[in-house]
């Protein structure tokens, strides 16, 4: 374990002295079956942010590329170099042949589509959807998150044993049980990094 946080450590102080990826990715290596390059790239897309990061315990990946029905919502405790690995759902527009992987993406309103990049969380609230958080895009790739409503929500179509998960309108919904759990942790300001295609 004290090696793996300091191969962490060692990722998140390169991070910020924007060393290149590669070089990243060889200090990060892999944390409980995260793929160092993407926690790498994750880790580089939030020292871009510093400002908008406010809960800097958590980082969250998502991994689009992976089908639906396998766990691709990365959690990782950056205090205690360990993660646990959630499904999440992708948009409809996104998958419009409804076979479990995220083909498209788009920023648009109306789309359905999921959106990439890097975002931050916001505050938590309960909607139509019970307890949901907010999620505001950081580059242009989801600077329409609020307008859109792009909101971390728990969905009956997001439960363990499903081959293919349901779609959301562009949300990334977690099983009720995960979001009842996860939001506390990540609201307020945690950074999360979404990736696809």
């Amino acid at each position: 374990m004290h090696s793996a946080r300091s191969r962490l450590l060692a990722a998140i102080m390169a991070a910020f002295l924007i060393i290149p990826v590669s070089a990243v990715a060889q200090d990060a290596r892999s944390i409980d079956g995260v793929d160092p390059i993407l926690l790498a790239d994750a880790l580089k897309a939030r020292a871009a942010s510093p400002d908008a990061v406010e809960n800097a315990r958590y980082l969250s990946i998502i991994d689009y590329r992976k089908p639906s029905g396998e766990p691709r919502y990365y959690l990782v405790d950056l205090e205690t170099a360990t993660s646990q690995s959630l499904l999440v759902s992708h948009g409809k527009g996104s998958d419009p042949d409804h076979d479990g992987y995220a083909d498209v993406f788009s920023n648009t309103p109306g789309s359905k589509m999921s959106s990439l990049g890097a975002f931050v969380t916001g505050g938590r609230y309960v909607g139509q959807h019970g307890l949901s958080l907010r999620l505001i895009g950081l580059q242009p790739s989801n600077d329409q998150a609020e307008a859109r409503a792009i909101v971390m929500h728990g969905a009956n179509y997001v439960e363990p044993g499903r081959a293919i998960l349901g779609r959301s309108w562009g949300c990334p919904a977690l099983s009720h049980s995960d979001v009842q759990r996860v939001i506390p942790m990540i609201e307020d300001g945690s950074f999360l990094y979404i990736v696809g295609e």
